[in-house]
């Protein structure tokens, strides 16, 4: 507070939790500070049924487990159509089986730890969670809790789950860990929705070889940043 309070300082930019950002607006506009806050993501990753499906799985990949999903922009649910939804999970399982978990500064390593304890907790108790609510568990799902010369630390697997609820938690609340959730949609309107449908608005993507349908996003999609067959980070 004192630092926000300080008269020397001019202006403050922000990135960190929706709970903290919102005392610094609070602060900032009571002292008529300018502030950037850059806070919390849920973010989405739109795969219509004319999508490049390896090159979406690798943004999916990249996006979601890529620095452990541990990013503000990390994809931590996805939208696929229904008619390509068996062969981009099957894709995704395939690729996600291929990373290299260990030391996140080691040659050819792909998901590093997570930053501490506190962390692994809290991607667990989802985890542990969404199993109890019987939702489908695709691959991965546990912490590595039995230390490897490469995996002496806060370690839990990818994890992928498949044909969750928009509504659930898994869909709703920013996980920060390397767990993305997966649900699918039949028509363009529904994607959208389902991408709209957070109470957080950073990034999403879609991929997509129709240009008409990628201006629509660019449009509708309520997000600061939107990707077109890229991934959301």
């Amino acid at each position: 507070a004192a630092l926000l309070e300080n008269p020397k300082v001019k202006m403050i930019s922000f990135t960190g939790s929706t709970a903290t950002g919102k005392i610094v607006a609070t602060t900032c506009a009571e002292q008529m500070k300018p502030y950037s806050l850059e806070m919390g993501g849920k973010n989405g990753i739109v795969v219509m049924e004319d999508a490049d499906i390896d090159l979406a799985v690798d943004g999916v990949v990249w996006g979601a487990f890529g620095t452990t999903g541990q990013r503000c922009t990390a994809c931590s649910r996805v939208m696929v159509h229904k008619d390509v939804e068996e062969v981009f999970l099957e894709k995704l399982v395939e690729r996600t089986k291929q990373l290299y978990i260990g030391d996140g500064l080691g040659d050819g390593v792909n998901v590093g730890p997570l930053i501490n304890e506190k962390a692994l907790r809290k991607v667990e108790k989802f985890v542990t969670d969404a199993k109890e609510r019987n939702i489908n568990l695709l691959y991965g799902g546990s912490a590595i809790l039995e230390p490897t010369d490469d995996t002496h630390g806060w370690f839990f697997e990818p994890t992928i789950f498949s044909k969750v609820d928009i509504n659930d938690e898994l869909m709703q609340e920013e996980i920060f860990g390397p767990v993305v959730a997966v649900t699918t949609f039949d028509n363009i309107n529904e994607a959208l929705w389902m991408v709209n449908n957070t109470k957080y608005g950073l990034s999403a993507a879609v991929y997509t070889t129709d240009v008409n349908f990628a201006f629509t996003a660019l449009s509708d999609i309520e997000v600061g940043l939107c990707y077109i067959n890229a991934s959301t980070i």
